[in-house]
């Protein structure tokens, strides 16, 4: 309510009615000469000065009403169409095993691709001269900053999307993945796949579905990685139970690989329905799971934060993001190394500036598919 209030206060000269609109509305009400008392036939007056008056000021009032809604529709418009809308929900819009991969492919190929930059790419330390001592140690920072790109895909406002092309590399399917980061810029990468049928049955109300794909993914720096991925759902009566996962593979062997799971239940009791859904992202190197991330998004009074839950080395950082009123800023806070923090980061084209809250400054290496 004092956001309205002092937005009127502030409007008040744009969208008050002047001297010329109140002319203009005695004029339409037929008072063009305000001061001229008329004479009925049968005899008496019009209504009086004061009466009249009233009807002017009335309408004046309704105009101004008509104005200011007519002042205000953009800014609800402009608060609808945010970043931060609830609907920018991209866990909400995986319905299917093709939206799954499609969002598989391009958030494990921005983790491959931010992984390999930061193995060879040294991040650039300033330190801001009135910073006593860090806010975080640089190990947690570099780690969050791996998923920063992953970050701005699911706080963007564009799907990620994925277009069926024809196949390649020796497989039957193909489909390039796009998603565009909070700088406009639009990064593809490219699937090829078979699918495999692994099994399905249905026994009255109990249906089951097990199939998968393999192939391999074209990452946008020009990687290529052998791809499994698998779809397995199960439905009873009105509770359905799920588990898919894409995986890419980082060795020969097979035993180091990058994996995102989903993991729902569904269950529906009359008009009630409740969803779980939850999204794990895993680094496995030779058989052992070194690093695990859960990513899912909350609505906080109109606004979508995204939660990040990165476990590595003994340690559970918990940070919750969101956008910062602009595209290339993201308000960040939670605990890093077991420290409560809270800073911004400003997104530039090759890096990613972390201003924390207690004058504490950081610049990292920002990936671009394109590098």
């Amino acid at each position: 309510m004092k956001d309205v209030k002092k937005l009127l206060a502030q409007q008040s000269k744009n969208i008050l009615p002047d001297g010329r609109i109140k002319e203009n509305v005695k004029r339409e009400l037929g008072f063009a000469d305000a001061d001229t008392n008329l004479a009925y036939a049968g005899g008496g007056q019009t209504q009086n000065r004061a009466d009249r008056k009233k009807r002017v000021a009335l309408a004046a009032a309704a105009l101004a009403a008509i104005a200011l809604l007519c002042a205000l529709i953009p800014v609800f418009a402009a608060k609808t169409r945010s970043p931060s809308s609830p609907s920018g929900n991209k866990f909400d819009r995986i319905t299917n095993a093709d939206t799954f991969y499609a969002y598989g492919a391009a958030s494990v190929g921005i983790m491959l691709s931010s992984a390999n930059a930061a193995g060879e790419m040294q991040a650039m330390r300033v330190k801001s001269l009135a910073a006593v001592q860090k806010s975080v140690s640089e190990d947690h920072l570099d780690t969050i900053n791996r998923y920063m790109p992953l970050v701005e895909s699911l706080l963007g406002d564009e799907n990620i999307a994925g277009s069926a092309v024809a196949g390649g590399a020796g497989y039957a399917f193909g489909m390039i993945v796009s998603y565009t980061d909070l700088l406009g810029n639009t990064l593809q990468y490219t699937l090829y796949y078979d699918k495999l049928f692994l099994s399905g049955e249905t026994d009255g109300d109990e249906t089951e579905e097990n199939y998968a794909i393999e192939g391999v993914l074209l990452t946008a720096d020009g990687e290529t990685y052998e791809v499994l991925g698998n779809y397995q759902k199960e439905t009873e009566e009105n509770e359905t139970e799920g588990e898919l996962y894409f995986r890419a593979y980082t060795d020969e062997g097979k035993t180091s690989y990058i994996e995102v799971e989903q993991e729902y239940e569904s269950e529906t009791e009359g008009r009630e329905s409740e969803t779980e859904k939850k999204y794990v992202y895993s680094i496995w190197r030779q058989g052992v799971r070194t690093e695990k991330t859960e990513a899912e998004y909350e609505s906080e009074e109109g606004e979508l934060e995204l939660q990040l839950v990165i476990e590595k080395d003994g340690y559970k950082d918990e940070l919750t993001f969101l956008s910062g009123g602009e595209t290339h800023t993201l308000r960040a806070s939670g605990s890093v190394g077991g420290v409560q923090v809270r800073f911004t980061v400003y997104i530039r084209e090759d890096s990613y500036h972390y201003e924390f809250d207690d004058g504490w400054t950081s610049d990292h290496d920002r990936y671009r598919g394109d590098d």
